[in-house]
């Protein structure tokens, strides 16, 4: 039987959900090149990346099914799924994040750029203090998710950051107490650098944000966009500020 490769994917869930997809949808796929080692171009030269394949007489149907919408039954629908489970695994009484995730689920989240740390944050907030919701903390990890296999070529930097060197809460530039640490801390989570004892969108974040009429989404996705120009992010702020305090 002839195979094809039909897509070419950074790393071993992409191409799980992929197959998964294809298969819910009366297709044969397999997945080659699965243990390959990433390289610095994101994949592997010897063998091609992480393929999945179909029997040639399915390749222009497969095709087209996955082109008609790439992310349907995807990564959305599985980082909903293992939420879901982690939260009521929370909500049973196993309130630490060493038992909130089964190997499985805590591979997807990492090859997603995600720590069982940072989905335990997000959930222990939801439960104590009502936010952040889900949809919040989806679009969160999809901005980190698309950095991370964008970019980052889906590897990890292996650095973090220690508490000591983050700016302290009080801290201030142009009188605005808080933006100097919450920057730095926003650069961290997109290059998953952040200690276990610090969350993007904690208790204090989600506030300030909101005085600032933004979002911790669009937050994230402003520091993303201007990199390291300290300048224009603090310059946004202010303007999302002033349109904020407009309104009202």
């Amino acid at each position: 039987m002839e195979l094809v490769t039909i897509s070419r994917l950074f790393s071993v869930a992409e191409a799980d959900l992929t197959a998964s997809r294809l298969e819910s949808a009366g297709f044969t796929p397999f997945i080659h090149g699965a243990d390959a080692a990433l390289g610095c171009d994101g994949y592997s030269m010897a063998t091609g990346g992480i393929q999945v394949k179909v029997p040639a007489d399915q390749v222009g149907s497969a095709r087209e099914f996955l082109a008609a919408d790439p992310d349907h039954g995807g990564w959305e629908a599985r980082f909903r799924a293992v939420y879901g489970r982690a939260m009521a695994v929370f909500r049973s009484g196993r309130c630490s994040a060493a038992t909130l995730c089964d190997p499985a689920d805590t591979t997807f989240l990492r090859d997603s750029g995600c720590t069982v740390q940072e989905l335990y944050d997000f959930i222990e907030d939801a439960v104590d203090y009502g936010e952040p919701d889900f949809e919040t903390v989806l679009e969160v990890q999809r901005i980190r998710r698309d950095w991370f296999l964008g970019p980052m070529r889906g590897e990890w930097t292996g650095t973090v950051v220690p508490m000591s060197e983050l700016p302290a809460k009080t801290d201030a530039v142009d009188g605005i107490a808080w933006l100097p640490r919450l920057i730095v801390k926003a650069r961290l989570k997109l290059r998953g650098e952040m200690p276990s004892d610090l969350m993007y969108g904690c208790g204090g974040d989600r506030p300030f944000l909101r005085r600032m009429g933004m979002t911790l989404p669009g937050f994230l996705e402003l520091v993303r966009d201007r990199g390291e120009d300290d300048r224009a992010i603090v310059d946004a702020v202010k303007a999302f500020r002033h349109r904020s305090t407009s309104r009202d």
